[in-house]
């Protein structure tokens, strides 16, 4: 029963099966065989400490849906992550599950959001079992319940997994006046699913309010020597490359044979790169995670623009008069 709900299970599923009352409650003490994931959901002790945190979000939004209405699916963020979609700057601790039915509410309840809203059956998907809102209504929730940054990130994450981005604009244009529409269909026009990780989208939305609007991502840099690399985002206009770093890159990890590169030699291998791209006559810049922030805007786009025009050697127009 267990393995065909994700190593789930109720306790009247577990006293159904032919455990007593006692037993159940000497396996769910504290350093027990079973953990209770939620009110009334329990999964095995050992596997659940095995679980990454993320997996165990995952876990607590499949015990959600577990124990509500059969007509519930997982939405927003839950739809987000069992759908492997990138969520950006949510830290609520809830699963979110919707039900279809006229208007929109939401409330809050042992930490499940339950919303209320019309759901089209053509938008709801099958993940490993689980029912959820496709990957474009889950960005179009996500715009609408976190906003503008948070929905593109999900956004640019669900048009690279594949989703058409001419059905987001479409749905997104059929809203009417609801009050996030106009959010929505700005993050339909503005989603691009060359974006590879969220800080590329949040770079991009920083190049873009800066005036910087040509941008091509992962664009394709070729060397004299046959070779070539993508870049994170590039200007024609400027003839500049913006290269977004987050932590994660300079870390150990492994390259396409499988063989491990230490995070050293990930550092030397990177500067190397960036020399054979100014050889070309190149200019380069990198957006790190806090350029990013919008407080941080006035700073980072002042030091941007004074790279661009330092390595410009030929008189480029700069908006602003930078």
């Amino acid at each position: 029963m267990a393995a065909s709900q994700h190593g789930l299970f109720l306790r009247r599923q577990a006293l159904s099966a032919g455990c007593t009352s006692r037993e159940f409650d000497a396996l769910t003490r504290p350093g027990g065989s079973w953990v209770r994931v939620r009110y009334g959901v329990y999964f095995e002790n050992g596997l659940r400490q095995l679980l990454s945190s993320a997996q165990q979000l995952i876990l607590r939004d499949h015990a959600a849906l577990l124990v509500c209405a059969e007509d519930a699916v997982l939405s927003h963020t839950s739809g987000a992550r069992v759908q492997g979609l990138s969520v950006y700057d949510v830290d609520d601790g809830l699963s979110h599950l919707t039900r279809d039915r006229q208007g929109r509410s939401s409330r809050v309840q042992a930490q499940v959001k339950h919303h209320l809203a019309e759901l089209d059956p053509c938008h709801i998907v099958e993940v490993d079992g689980a029912r959820v809102t496709d990957p474009l209504r889950t960005t179009m929730d996500m715009s609408r319940e976190y906003g503008y940054r948070s929905g593109l990130v999900t956004a640019d994450s669900a048009l690279a997994a594949g989703a058409d981005p001419r059905e987001l604009i479409l749905r997104a244009q059929a809203l009417g006046t609801e009050p996030r529409a106009p959010t929505i269909r700005a993050v339909a026009r503005f989603a691009d699913g060359r974006a590879q990780t969220p800080i590329e989208t949040l770079g991009r939305v920083l190049l873009h309010d800066m005036g910087i609007t040509d941008l091509e991502p992962q664009y394709v840099i070729r060397f004299p020597n046959g070779r070539q690399a993508e870049g994170d985002l590039y200007s024609p206009s400027l003839n500049h490359l913006f290269e977004c770093d987050g932590k994660l890159k300079y870390q150990d990890q492994l390259n396409d044979r499988g063989e491990l590169v230490t995070a050293q030699k990930v550092i030397w291998l990177e500067k190397v790169r960036e020399d054979h791209v100014r050889g070309l006559g190149m200019g380069v810049s990198r957006i790190y995670w806090s350029d990013t922030f919008p407080q941080n805007f006035a700073r980072v786009s002042a030091r941007l623009w004074r790279e661009v025009k330092l390595q410009s050697g030929r008189g480029v127009w700069l908006p602003g008069g930078a």
